[in-house]
């Protein structure tokens, strides 16, 4: 229950965020558009719980804010330390008149309305930071409008990790782009760290897949202690889509198939051919069997089982081929 609470409550939902837009050149004047310095407003829900938490496992209250038609909708998860003033009783008891604020670097949101144990309801208004504003049309980000500052300050997309990204060569990046890569966990040390491994540059829609897919550095180091590489970047997307692992390529390598490619490898685990099934196939005598032998062998059925039964019929299987073609065409052969 808490960790589905919590991974939606992370993911901000992505609801709303379609409309970001792109962002403008870089503008040196830093002057904010009138429209992006107006406050915004509408109506907050939000529900806690002692045992909803987060993966730094501190309480957070899940918030559910909508602007007026319902134009706008974030769900998002709060730390409760976060939120200035919010009664303690709002987790389980009953507040009539609760007043509380969450500040961001974007701007602050103050909350008024009530809690009945754990359950809140009410009306909130946001004020961007005209500091804010300033620094992000310094990066090129002008033409903001209010209910863009208001996402990015739901994302907590602040002008430093705006700044570090810049700073380790992501440059003229879309607003969607800059949210998306907040989303996902995407940091400057973490392009950094990726360029060191020789993987750069990299743009924006790669580093996000990366993230999704659980690409990390650590992960690319741990292929290349294995003896893979070199590999692109789609190359290790792949592998981890496909639940390769540096311990398989390890066992692997102790059955006497070292380097394999990321292709044979993905094709391995597409196929179901792992570590276990190669040593039963050798077991059986099929000693000679290559990879591709392998594959074929999974493709059409034959495994440990099969091999067995069709000698205990009095068939005569001494190659991978034999099985194979047993396995497509029908017992054909005779008794030797």
């Amino acid at each position: 229950m808490r960790a589905r609470m919590w991974v939606a409550g992370l993911a901000v939902a992505l609801i709303g965020l379609v409309s970001l837009g792109n962002a403008g050149r870089l503008d040196l004047d830093g002057q904010a558009p009138a429209a992006a310095t107006a406050p915004q407003s509408g109506s907050w829900t939000a529900k806690t719980h002692p045992e909803w938490k987060g993966d730094d496992v501190v309480p957070r209250l899940q918030l559910s804010l909508r602007t007026p038609e319902g134009r706008d909708h974030w769900g998002f998860g709060v730390p409760v330390a976060e939120l200035t003033d919010l009664p303690a009783a709002a987790r389980a008891g009953v507040v009539k008149d609760a007043h509380f604020t969450l500040t961001r670097d974007a701007g602050a949101f103050r909350f008024t309305g009530a809690f009945d144990r754990g359950e809140g309801a009410g009306r909130f208004t946001f004020a961007p930071s005209s500091a804010y504003l300033s620094a992000m049309a310094q990066f090129g980000y002008r033409d903001l409008s209010g209910e863009q500052v208001m996402r990015l300050a739901v994302l907590d997309v602040t002008t430093a990790f705006t700044r570090e990204l810049r700073d380790a060569g992501q440059t003229g990046l879309a607003l969607d782009q800059l949210t998306r890569m907040k989303i996902h966990g995407v940091t400057g040390a973490n392009v950094r760290e990726l360029a060191a491994l020789g993987y750069a540059p990299l743009d924006a829609d790669t580093l996000v897949r990366l993230r999704i897919h659980g690409a990390s550095p650590d992960v690319i180091r741990g292929f290349q202690q294995a003896g893979l590489g070199p590999l692109t970047a789609e190359d290790v997307v792949r592998l981890r889509i496909h639940g390769v692992t540096p311990d398989e390529i390890d066992a692997l390598a102790a059955l006497g198939m070292r380097g394999l490619s990321a292709d044979e490898l993905v094709k391995f685990r597409i196929h179901g051919v792992r570590p276990a099934f190669i040593r039963e196939i050798r077991g059986l005598g099929f000693t000679t069997a290559d990879e591709d032998d392998f594959v074929k062998m999974r493709i059409h059925g034959v495994d440990a089982a099969f091999v067995t039964s069709a000698r205990a019929d009095g068939l005569t299987l001494t190659t991978a081929d034999d099985a194979v073609d047993l396995a497509i065409h029908g017992r054909r052969w005779r008794t030797r």
